[in-house]
C-alpha cells in the first residue's frame, strides 16, 4: 500500500473537465447548426489534446453565446466546481485558446487562482500555457492581449457611432415597418 492508501506504484488516472465557447448565439446556431461550426471543432481540438496528454474526460462544459467581458458566465463557474470537485490528482482543463476564458485581467487572476486551488492546471491546445515559468509569461502576455482587444474593440465601437451620430446617422439599427 502507498502513503495515501492506494496500491504503491499505481498510477492515478489523469482528468480533463473541457471548456467550449463562443461569444454569440449566432456562432452558436451558424447555418442552423445546433453548435454552429465553432464548438464541435474545439470539442475535437480539445479531446485529442487530452488524450494525447492521456487524460480522461471526465465533463465537457459549453458555454454557447457567453461573452468572455465577465467570468459571471454560470457555465465557467460550472467549470471551475467541477475542476474543485475532483480529487486532486493530475486534473487539467482543457480550452482551446486561453481567450476563452475572460478577458480581464482581474477576472483571469481569480479564475487560475480557483484553478490552482483545485490542484489542477490549465492546458491551451494552441498554446504554450502552462506552469513552467515561460509558460506562466505567455499566459500573463496572452491574458494583457485578450484584455487589450476588448478595449481597443470598445473603443473603436464608440468613435464608429460618434462618427456615424456627426454625419447625420442613427447610433442603433433602423428598422423598416412596411
Amino acid at each position: 500500500m502507498g502513503p495515501h492508501g492506494g496500491l504503491s506504484g499505481a498510477v492515478a488516472a489523469k482528468r480533463a473537465v473541457l471548456y467550449l465557447r463562443v461569444s454569440t448565439a449566432r456562432q452558436a446556431s451558424t447555418d442552423g447548426e445546433a453548435e454552429g461550426y465553432s464548438i464541435p471543432q474545439q470539442r475535437e481540438w480539445c479531446a485529442r489534446k487530452a488524450r494525447e496528454l492521456g487524460d480522461e474526460m471526465v465533463e465537457e462544459i459549453v458555454d454557447a453565446g457567453a461573452s468572455a467581458r465577465s467570468a459571471d458566465r454560470s457555465e465557467l463557474q460550472r467549470m471551475l466546481a467541477a475542476l474543485a470537485a475532483l480529487p486532486p490528482v493530475s486534473t487539467t482543463s482543457s480550452c482551446n485558446k486561453r481567450d476563452r476564458l475572460p478577458r480581464d485581467r482581474a477576472d483571469d487572476v481569480r479564475i487560475m487562482v480557483a484553478i490552482r486551488q483545485a490542484e489542477a492546471t490549465l492546458v491551451s491546445v494552441v498554446e504554450v500555457v502552462d506552469e513552467t515559468p515561460s509558460g506562466k509569461l505567455m499566459h500573463g502576455v496572452l491574458a494583457s492581449m485578450a484584455a487589450y482587444y476588448l478595449a481597443n474593440l470598445a473603443t473603436e465601437a464608440k468613435k464608429s457611432i460618434a462618427q456615424k451620430a456627426k454625419s447625420g446617422g442613427t447610433h442603433c439599427v433602423a428598422l423598416s415597418f412596411t
